[in-house]
C-alpha cells in the first residue's frame, strides 16, 4: 500500500485520530470533567471514566479502521484521476 505520499499518509492519520476523538467525544468529556480539580486522586477517582474512554478510542483506532480509511482514500484518488 505504498501508493500514498508521506503527506497523504500524515493527512490520513490526522483524519483517523479526529474520527476516533469525534466518536468518543462524550466519554472524553466525562473523563475531563472527572479530572477537573483533581491532582493525585485522579488515579483512582476517574479510573472507570479512563477505562471507558480508552476502550472507545481503541475500538476506533485499530489497524483495520486505518486500512479502511486508506482504501477509501485510494478509491477516491483513482476516481479523480
Amino acid at each position: 500500500m505504498n501508493i500514498l505520499t508521506r503527506a497523504e499518509e500524515e493527512e490520513l492519520l490526522k483524519k483517523f485520530k479526529m474520527n476516533a476523538r469525534t466518536n468518543c467525544a462524550s466519554l472524553i468529556q466525562e473523563f475531563v470533567d472527572c479530572t477537573t480539580g483533581r491532582v493525585v486522586s485522579v488515579a483512582w477517582a476517574c479510573r472507570s471514566q479512563l477505562k471507558a474512554m480508552n476502550n472507545c478510542l481503541n475500538k476506533f483506532t485499530t489497524q483495520e479502521e486505518l486500512d479502511k480509511l486508506r482504501l477509501e482514500y485510494i478509491k477516491q484518488k483513482r476516481q479523480k484521476a
